[in-house]
């Protein structure tokens, strides 16, 4: 049975006119699927679920962690499959929490956040993300069962153009 997250974001790929195949769990690390267009393989998929946690009020938000760990795990089942990347991989998070958002990737990922104000903070590096990158060109964020925002991971303009042309990114 399929999980509710990975159930959410193959629901949004195929409403794109993508085919969807879940790759069996086995014993080597694996990603959640294989992302399919007409011509042919797209790119891999890992859904990672963020659920409730209760806020933190002395240290760090836990979830800036969770999203960490998340990322360090992505990344290791990403170089079991696609370590040169012939095709992108992307990681999609749904988010079961709704005072979250998808800033709070971009916090994890950067070391920053942004107030309420419009500055920017520095953030305690959460969860010892590595300088090395992860292998993912594309994090998705989910809210509600929608896709809600997005970041790229690097700058290259064909991965970019090609994947925001599939799922109709701006």
């Amino acid at each position: 049975m399929a999980k509710p997250g990975e159930s959410i974001v193959k629901g949004f790929l195929e409403g794109k006119g993508l085919t969807v195949i879940k790759i069996p769990e086995g014993e080597k690390k694996t990603v959640d699927f294989e992302v399919y267009s007409a011509a042919g393989l797209v790119f891999y998929l890992e859904e990672k679920t963020l659920d409730f946690t209760p806020p933190a009020w002395k240290d760090i938000d836990p979830v800036y962690n969770a999203i960490a760990k998340h990322v360090r795990e992505a990344g290791k089942q990403f170089k079991s499959v696609n370590p040169e990347r012939i095709v992108p991989n992307v990681l999609a998070f749904t988010n079961r929490n709704p005072a979250r958002d998808i800033n709070y990737l971009f916090g994890a990922l950067t070391g920053h956040v942004i107030t309420a104000g419009g500055k920017m903070r520095r953030l305690h590096r959460p969860g010892g993300m590595e300088s090395d990158p992860p292998l993912i060109n594309l994090y998705l964020w989910f809210d509600d069962e929608q896709l809600s925002g997005h970041i790229w991971a690097e700058n290259d303009p064909d991965t970019e153009t090609k994947l925001a042309a599939v799922l109709g990114l701006e």
